[in-house]
């Protein structure tokens, strides 16, 4: 059995709660919380049986996890288990200057938020609530007050591919610590076969361009630059002859991330729609080290087509979620990297050394 890579991310779906209505949604998020949400006593234990695999950084995640109002409890005994605990958010209004003095307390480090667009009405718009980017806005001041550092989370779509710099920009301007780019995997509602969902999607030729904008400008953009679902962005950072951050870990799931959803469930991350396994019948070590889906993960020499056959496959490997979402195989070449699709599997050239 190979073994597991050093833990790095552990995201928890702390609940599927959340007041916005995104048409790009993971979780397919409800209003209200369910009531088979994992307790603070189950909490606990999950993160005890994490701890037995080495500190993580968990995320406290959702839904819109400032809806569960044990939020500080959870944090602590995240703290108390030797993990590094920031909180993924996206409801600006619901992060008071009590509620950030009390998570801080708690050990808060971090904060993540959504935002896909530089102007107030796109984004009031994908949101689906008026108000909404200038009450985060006005979280951003606040957690600048307090010294509390936030990254900027947006998903890259055609509403907003060429307004990029604009949003980068305007990230610096707010104070964020970070800037993380998505892309979309087809799950939640993203998966559903609407025009609101169909808008989120970018085509491959659309992502190379993207990627490669971001390869150029993300080393002078005065702020970390980071790309999520798109592990062929280090294929083209090495195309390019620039370094490739933290040596081209490629698709993360199962090789240092997994995560929990909101019952318990345990996948390889968040987009990927499959169950390993869940934490009330079987400790999360145990799912997450004898998984024979994320031991397949561990051993790039085992993807298909032109993932498989690609000379960056260790550098990258493809996205494992959006190849299982559009394919129906999980080791089979992402259908957003426009390298696989046009090669067939073949007429790769040769890395280039970092």
């Amino acid at each position: 059995m190979k073994r597991p890579e050093r833990p790095k991310l552990l995201a928890w779906e702390t609940t599927r709660a959340c007041l916005f209505t995104c048409s790009h949604c993971r979780a397919s998020a409800i209003p209200r919380p369910m009531p088979d949400e994992l307790t603070l006593t189950e909490g606990r234990q999950l993160l005890e049986q994490a701890a037995r695999l080495g500190p993580w950084i968990v995320i406290l995640s959702g839904g819109e996890p400032l809806l569960r109002h044990d939020l500080e409890d959870l944090a602590q005994a995240g703290i108390q288990s030797g993990h590094s605990v920031v909180v993924a958010c996206n409801d600006g209004k619901l992060l008071t200057a009590e509620r950030i003095s009390s998570l801080k307390s708690a050990g808060v480090s971090r904060y993540s938020f959504s935002m896909h667009f530089a102007g107030e009405t796109d984004q009031d718009r994908f949101l689906g609530r008026a108000g909404a980017y200038a009450e985060n806005v006005q979280a951003f001041a606040r957690l600048r007050e307090t010294g509390v550092q936030f990254q900027i989370n947006t998903t890259v779509m055609p509403g907003n591919q060429q307004k990029l710099p604009q949003i980068l920009s305007r990230a610096k301007e707010w104070g964020a610590a970070a800037w993380h780019l998505f892309f979309v995997v087809p799950t939640g509602r993203a998966g559903e076969h609407t025009p609101e969902a169909a808008a989120t999607f970018l085509s491959d030729r659309e992502t190379e361009t993207v990627l490669e904008w971001v390869a150029d400008t993300a080393d002078d953009a005065g702020i970390p630059v980071k790309e999520t679902c798109a592990p062929h962005y280090a294929r083209i950072r090495a195309q390019k002859r620039k370094s490739v951050p933290h040596g081209g870990a490629g698709c993360m799931a199962g090789r240092g991330f997994a995560f929990v959803s909101s019952t318990g469930d345990v996948k390889p991350c968040g987009y990927f729609d499959q169950v390993l396994g869940n934490v009330r019948g079987q400790p999360f070590d145990k799912i997450y080290t004898t998984s024979p889906l994320l031991q397949s993960f561990r051993t790039p020499e085992r993807l298909s087509g032109a993932c498989g056959a690609c000379a960056y496959r260790n550098l990258c490997g493809g996205c494992r979620a959006r190849a299982h979402a559009q394919t129906g195989e999980p080791l089979a070449s992402d259908p957003a990297c426009h390298q696989a699709v046009t090669c067939n599997g073949n007429g790769h050239e040769k890395p280039v050394p970092a």
